[in-house]
């Protein structure tokens, strides 16, 4: 069975319009992460806990985007050639916010058992979270391109590979810094797990930046 082109476009607009909300939830998601790590820099603990239950509650609406999103691609079938790119793209940005919540999670683990830490890393790793964001920021923008200039996204996936990079440089010469820290060995452990998770946040974004390149090609 043949169906007219016109039908495909007006499904893949809707597809671009729920991922553009997805993409948004986990920009939000790492905004309230990085406003977390500032409030545990600056020895505002309540206030690290509250952006900590901000994210759970967006958390809970990216689930509710993503379950509407997969019911969205399966009802429309074999109408839509690229559903099994969009349904990566979705799971991509998921795992995105799913490791944004890991390191909080980590985070109050930290303030609960009342752990010593250098807070000069605490004031490093809120650099990296940082750029983090700007990351999921520069991803969220080339999914907002897909729907009006599939070349424009083409370009922006090049934005969000140049902080990668940078987050990529960062973290290695972290790591370094932490291993080499006088701390009790449960804080090394758990401040390396962290920066190890916002960086693959970074690895995330690219992977999904490589998908929206798939699907603007496509479209």
């Amino acid at each position: 069975m043949t169906f007219p082109l016109e039908t495909e476009a007006a499904i893949r607009r809707r597809m671009y319009e729920i991922c553009q909300n997805h993409a948004r939830n986990a920009v939000e998601i790492t905004r309230e992460l990085t406003l977390m790590i500032d409030g545990v820099k600056e020895g505002k603990h309540k206030s690290a806990r509250e952006h900590y239950q901000a994210m759970l509650k967006l958390l809970d609406e990216s689930g509710k985007s993503k379950t509407n999103l997969l019911g969205e691609v399966a009802s429309v079938g074999s109408l839509l050639i690229s559903r099994e790119d969009f349904m990566r793209l979705i799971f991509g940005v998921e795992e995105i916010a799913d490791c944004a919540e890991g390191v909080g999670f980590r985070l109050i683990g930290i303030l609960d058992r009342k752990w010593k830490f250098d807070k000069k890393y605490i004031a490093r790793i809120s650099d990296l979270a940082s750029l983090v964001l700007e990351e999921i920021t520069r991803l969220r923008e080339t999914i907002l391109s897909l729907s009006f200039s599939p070349s424009k996204a083409m370009e922006l996936t090049r934005t969000v590979e140049e902080v990668e990079r940078k987050i990529d440089s960062n973290y290695r010469t972290l790591d370094i810094e932490i291993l080499d820290a006088k701390m009790p060995m449960q804080s090394v452990l758990i401040l390396r797990d962290i920066i190890q998770h916002l960086e693959r946040i970074a690895d995330l974004a690219v992977d999904v930046a490589d998908l929206v390149r798939v699907l603007a090609i496509s479209g």
